[in-house]
């Protein structure tokens, strides 16, 4: 009789516990992928419509996050482009050096080698100075 007594206590028990309602909204966090893929897109976006400061610092902070992950190679090339459009061109030889030095087997090694010389070429002053060999 007490084992009976006791066997619906414990019933009554969890049924009564289980039966709380608690309406907590579950909070959805991303993931840093997702977090760097979205500050990415906001870097490019800021780039198309002609920020291109606020585009590098964008994109500086995508390769920080995640250094490691192929987001950052991305990344870096184009903070050294972004440079590039708002003619630092100092700035982006620098980030352009750096990334080859950092991600040596990125496929887009010879497009930085590509914007070194374009940001060098830019630089010359008087046409006339590129006509000696």
């Amino acid at each position: 009789m007490f084992k009976n007594f006791f066997i619906l206590f414990l019933l009554f028990f969890v049924l009564v516990e289980c039966s709380k309602k608690d309406n907590k909204a579950i909070e959805y966090e991303p993931t840093e992928e997702e977090m760097v893929i979205a500050i990415y897109d906001e870097a490019v976006d800021s780039l198309k419509e002609g920020d291109a400061f606020f585009a590098a610092k964008k994109f500086r902070e995508v390769e920080g996050l995640m250094p490691q992950s192929s987001w950052a190679a991305k990344a870096s090339l184009m903070s050294a482009y972004a440079d590039y459009s708002r003619n630092s061109y100092s700035d982006s030889i620098f980030g352009l050096e750096r990334h080859i030095n950092n991600y040596p087997a990125d496929k887009n090694i010879p497009y930085a080698h590509y914007l070194i010389a374009i940001c060098y070429y830019e630089q010359i002053l008087d046409e006339r100075k590129d006509l000696r060999p």
